[in-house]
């Protein structure tokens, strides 16, 4: 009986502990390591840094407002919406910040092909 009871506490512990972990990750633990690689490689500076957080929330926002369109409305809005964010890309970053830029972005549609296959 004992140590059915020690099984008990020890496998309550370990549920316990797991769930703690989980709610310790929060949204930081989804930044994808190729992204957070790409920021440091970018070499902000402190006043690109808010214009770069700000288009990336506007490019979150659109994204959600994507999955709620049909595949025709998603190619119609995302045209226009991707050349306006590309012309304020490259008039946020220098010439070196724009080639790291459009070399982790062929990275990233490799790898989609590569999922997609």
């Amino acid at each position: 009986m004992n140590k059915f009871i020690l099984l008990v506490a020890a496998s309550l512990m370990a549920f316990n502990v797991s769930g703690e972990e989980k709610s310790k990750k929060g949204k930081g633990a989804k930044i994808n390591p190729a992204y957070k690689q790409l920021l440091a490689d970018l070499k902000l500076t402190d006043e690109q840094k808010p214009k770069f957080q700000a288009l990336q929330k506007e490019q979150s926002a659109f994204i959600a407002e994507q999955k709620k369109r049909s595949a025709e409305e998603k190619k119609a809005a995302g045209q226009p919406f991707y050349k306006a964010r590309t012309a304020k890309i490259k008039e946020l970053f220098n010439q070196d910040q724009l080639k790291i830029w459009w070399k982790y972005q062929a990275q990233q549609r490799a790898a989609r092909q590569k999922k997609s296959q």
